[in-house]
């Protein structure tokens, strides 16, 4: 019987187009913001055969030349259609694209979200996009932007808040802390000790020095109420019409209640150090995941289990580089102000990129970050601090240490912390030897962060917080700065860029066309139209 294969699941075959997206960019922002520099919206299925987009980034006048550097870092980022939070999956995306609803009588998904354009909004402003105000738009390109500072947010640390799709403000840029990056706010202790089971062999463990008493009960001085109630005698706990009682240390008086271990008998099986170690293992390639806001996605690749399309639901990086800006002075030409000078900066930055076919299609969008190194000048010096040989790296106590972390004080982020005992923060073991720290010294010393006016510092732009605290300022430029420029109440950085993006798609294109003329009447006239009767 013959057979014919109507359930192909290939698409039809359709002639390719290119078409090329031309970006000429003339902005103009602060440093410490996450910079929108362009948008390139992609169709589904298209394709970047090339792309590449070159960045310019002038600095406004300053006083003097930054000894510190200025960094700019710029990057192009895929955020594909599927990473927008109203798609579960392809299939979603699919109906929704075709106006069909997940079930019958729902309101189909909208492919298209829209909001009021406000031409004041900072996003579309830095972008030089223009609409009529009020007007409903799409919000694809304001909802691609929120998505990668969400997802560069997520890569820092999971401590900082995530932006609604919404927010139309530029976002805080991140901190150049190459040096501190080590430095966390907290760590799984479980994966860097594991755990190891212990078994009993009775039925449980035996309680010593806790005494419940019925009412009328004379109960020895050793036992005491176990809730101190500052003498309240009401405060004894009571099962039933029982007190409960702690026996108490005469001479110290701390309660001594134990578990007796020895008489029960406690185990330690050879099979759960084995699980211990797996169990650490598993959690250490687990961690790669945790960007991943599903569970159930996270299960199923820990599982070894491919998801093809989870790739697209959290915006890639194309391409990033770091440029640090250069400095150039500029002297006044009149001859009774020759000594007088201004500074000036720049730097230029050449993407290249391509992408694959796109099924969901999505948007590139190239960001730019201007961004000032944090210079650390009073971070603790832990050879000049240390007076006991005991408290210097040791190979054999180092190495076998179960637990390789040391907790991080104030005083060593800042030797002028306030509060230098506390805990800044956690650190792999003895990661003060991987020293990089600036010695600023002689006519730039400075001991306190609050110091007076030194017209001498205006050559570091030093953005320093007193009493820093491991928050979202530590990785964000939530606070920043700009005396150090000439006029400091405008945008200090002017951006300039030039892209061309060559995109293959299923886009038909119509002919050129010219400007109407009469040459088909004249050329039809001389046609003979009649047709032959039989």
């Amino acid at each position: 019987m013959e057979r014919n294969n109507n359930l192909k699941t290939t698409p039809i075959e359709v002639v390719k187009s290119t078409r090329t997206d031309r970006k000429t960019v003339i902005t103009s922002a602060n440093a410490g913001k996450i910079i929108p520099v362009g948008v390139i919206p992609l169709l589904r299925e298209d394709r970047v055969r090339r792309g590449r987009m070159i960045i310019n980034v002038e600095a406004m006048e300053m006083a003097e030349p930054i000894f510190n550097g200025i960094n700019v870092r710029a990057s192009a980022y895929l955020v594909p259609k599927l990473a927008e939070d109203n798609f579960n999956g392809m299939d979603d995306l699919n109906r929704s694209y075709m106006g069909v609803p997940r079930e019958d009588g729902e309101t189909p998904i909208d492919f298209i979200k829209t909001h009021s354009f406000n031409r004041n909004d900072e996003f579309y402003k830095t972008l030089g996009i223009h609409a009529t105000q009020g007007a409903t738009v799409n919000r694809q390109y304001l909802e691609a932007y929120n998505l990668l500072i969400n997802h560069m947010r997520t890569e820092v640390s999971k401590s900082i808040e995530h932006r609604t799709m919404t927010d139309a403000t530029l976002a805080p840029a991140f901190w150049n802390n190459p040096h501190m990056n080590h430095i966390k706010p907290d760590f799984d202790q479980a994966i860097i000790d594991g755990e190891v089971s212990l078994n009993t062999t009775g039925n449980g463990l035996r309680v010593t020095g806790v005494y419940g008493a019925g009412g009328g009960e004379t109960i020895s001085n050793q036992f005491n109420n176990i809730h101190t109630n500052e003498g309240d005698e009401s405060g004894f706990t009571t099962y039933g019409n029982r007190n409960i009682f702690a026996k108490q240390n005469a001479a110290t008086g701390a309660m001594e209640v134990f578990a007796e271990l020895e008489n029960d008998g406690i185990t330690v099986s050879v099979a759960n150090f084995e699980l211990a170690r797996k169990t650490q293992a598993f959690a250490k390639m687990r961690q790669d995941f945790q960007g991943h806001s599903d569970e159930y996605i996270i299960d199923l690749m820990m599982a070894g289990i491919n998801v093809p399309t989870e790739q697209l639901r959290h915006p890639i990086l194309l391409a990033e580089k770091t440029q640090q800006m250069g400095m150039q002075q500029r002297f006044a030409t009149d001859a009774s102000n020759l000594d007088e000078h201004v500074t000036v900066g720049g730097a230029s930055i050449d993407l290249s990129m391509t992408v694959p076919a796109i099924t969901c299609g999505g948007t590139i969008i190239v960001v730019c970050q201007i961004v000032p190194d944090n210079l650390f000048e009073r971070t603790q010096d832990l050879f000049l601090t240390t007076t006991d040989t005991t408290d210097y790296p040791e190979f054999v106590k180092n190495y076998l240490d179960p637990e390789p972390v040391e907790v991080v004080r104030n005083g060593y982020i800042d030797q002028n912390h306030s509060d230098p005992d506390s805990v800044f923060g956690y650190a792999p073991l003895n990661h003060g030897y991987m020293r990089s720290t600036p010695n600023i010294g002689g006519k730039y010393y400075r001991p306190t962060v609050d110091a007076s006016f030194d017209e001498e510092r205006q050559k570091f732009w030093a953005n320093e917080k007193i009493d820093v605290e491991l928050s979202s300022d530590w990785y964000m430029c939530t606070d920043i700065h700009h005396k150090i420029f000439s006029d400091s109440t405008v945008d200090n950085f002017e951006i300039t860029a030039k892209g061309e993006f060559q995109i293959e798609g299923n886009t038909v294109f119509g002919p050129a066309i010219r400007e109407s003329t009469d040459d088909y009447d004249k050329v039809i006239e001389d046609v003979d139209q009649t047709r032959l009767s039989k």
